[in-house]
C-alpha cells in the first residue's frame, strides 16, 4: 500500500497557549475519537472538539497543565473522565469529571498534591492485581509512582495509601508505558529505564533524556520492543531497543525536539509502523513528519509524510473508523492551532 495523508487545520485559533496535552476519547457515544486538548495559559484551558465537525467545546479550567494526560473512567459511570497534572512549580495532579452532557463544563478534582510538575502519566496493571492504575512521573521531585482508584474517587486528595511510590531520585523522567517485556509480568518502561515494582529501576539506554517511548512487536518474533526518541532534545535520536540486551539501534540522530512517537500500522500491511514528529518552538522553520515503514524483520523504510508544520505531543488514532490511523496535533509554542492528518493510505 502507498502512504499518503491529507493535512486540515480543524482550529486556526484554539483559547490560550503552550498547547501541552492531546488527547482522543469518544465523548458522544458515536463510536469515533474526540480530540481533547489542554495547555498551560488562557481562562479555559482544557477543551475538546466534537467528531465530526470540530465544533469546540469548553471543558474546564485548570492553572498551568503539563504534557501527558490520560483517559479513564474513575468513577464507574460509563464516561470517561481526564487525569492530568501542573507544570514545574505547580504541586496539583488532577482528574476532570465528564458531566451527563460532555458538553456542559466538567468538575475539576485534585487527586495529589506533595509533587512538582506531573509530566506524563499512564494507565496499566503494574501491580498484576487485575485494576488499571494511574501511572505518574514527578519530574521535578524526581519520584515515579502509581495510584490505585480509591472507592470515593471524588475525596480531595485521594487516599495516601493509594499512592505507592515505584522510585525516588529520578528526576525529569517522561515516557511510561506498562507491558509484560519478559513474560514475567508487568514492567513499567520510565523512559530509559525499566522499572518492576519492589526493585531497583535498570537502566537500559544511559544518556538518552526526556525521551518518549512506545512498545511494541516490531520484528514479528513474539517480543516487544521498545522504541525511544528524545522528545526534547536537538539532536534528538530516535531509536528501537531489542530484547534481550535492549541496546538502542538508532534509526536518526539529528531530529529537532521529536515529541511526537507513536507506534501503528498506516500502511495497513498488518506490521507496526513508528511515527516521530518534530517540533518548531520558533527556531526550526521546516519541521518534519515521518514514518518508518516496517518492512519486517526489524528492517524500516523512512517515509517523510510531511514538513513544514510543527507539531508536539501528536497522536495517531483512526478518527474516521475506516480502520486506518490518523494523526492528530498541535504545536506547543509560539504557533497556535490543531491539526488532523488524515490517513489516506490506499
Amino acid at each position: 500500500m502507498g502512504m499518503r495523508f491529507r493535512h486540515e487545520v480543524i482550529d486556526p485559533d484554539p483559547p490560550g497557549s503552550h498547547h501541552d496535552i492531546t488527547l482522543v476519547a469518544d465523548l458522544t457515544g458515536r463510536g469515533l475519537g474526540d480530540i481533547i486538548i489542554g495547555g498551560k495559559e488562557g481562562d479555559v484551558n482544557l477543551f475538546w472538539y466534537e467528531n465530526p465537525g470540530w465544533r469546540r467545546h469548553e471543558m474546564a479550567s485548570a492553572p498551568q497543565l503539563e504534557a501527558g494526560g490520560v483517559v479513564i473512567d474513575l468513577n464507574r459511570d460509563g464516561r470517561p473522565d481526564v487525569v492530568a497534572g501542573q507544570q514545574i512549580g505547580g504541586n496539583e495532579l488532577y482528574w476532570f469529571e465528564c458531566p451527563a452532557d460532555p458538553c456542559e463544563l466538567w468538575t475539576r478534582r485534585t487527586m495529589e498534591d506533595r509533587f512538582v510538575k506531573y509530566h506524563d502519566q499512564a494507565l496499566g496493571d503494574i501491580d498484576a492485581d487485575g485494576e488499571p492504575e494511574i501511572i505518574f512521573s514527578s519530574q521535578k521531585s524526581g519520584v515515579i509512582g502509581y495510584y490505585d482508584i480509591p472507592p470515593d474517587p471524588t475525596a480531595e486528595p485521594w487516599p495516601r495509601e493509594c499512592c505507592h511510590i515505584l522510585a525516588e531520585s529520578m528526576p525529569d523522567v517522561e515516557g511510561l508505558v506498562v507491558a509484560d517485556l519478559f513474560g514475567e509480568g508487568p514492567v513499567l518502561v520510565a523512559g530509559p529505564s525499566l522499572i518492576r515494582p519492589g526493585r531497583e529501576a535498570e537502566t537500559f539506554a544511559p544518556g538518552w533524556v526526556k525521551t518518549r517511548a512506545a512498545v511494541a512487536d516490531l520484528d514479528g518474533d513474539g517480543r516487544l520492543e521498545i522504541v525511544l526518541c528524545e522528545g526534547e532534545s536537538h539532536p534528538g535520536r530516535l531509536a528501537v531497543c531489542r530484547l534481550p540486551e535492549l541496546e538502542p539501534r538508532v534509526l536518526r540522530d539529528d531530529l529537532f525536539h521529536p515529541h511526537s512517537l507513536a507506534v501503528a500500522d498506516f500502511d495497513g500491511d498488518g506490521r507496526p509502523d513508528i511515527f516521530v514528529a518534530e517540533m518548531g518552538l520558533g527556531r526550526n522553520d521546516d519541521p518534519r513528519m515521518f514514518v518508518y515503514r516496517n518492512l519486517g524483520g526489524g528492517e524500516f523504510e523512512e517515509v517523510l509524510i510531511w514538513r513544514g508544520v510543527p507539531t508536539h505531543e501528536a497522536k495517531a488514532v483512526d478518527l474516521t473508523g475506516d480502520g486506518r490511523p490518523d494523526i492528530v496535533g498541535k504545536p506547543y509554542d509560539p504557533e497556535r492551532h490543531v491539526d488532523v492528518w488524515f490517513n489516506e493510505a490506499g
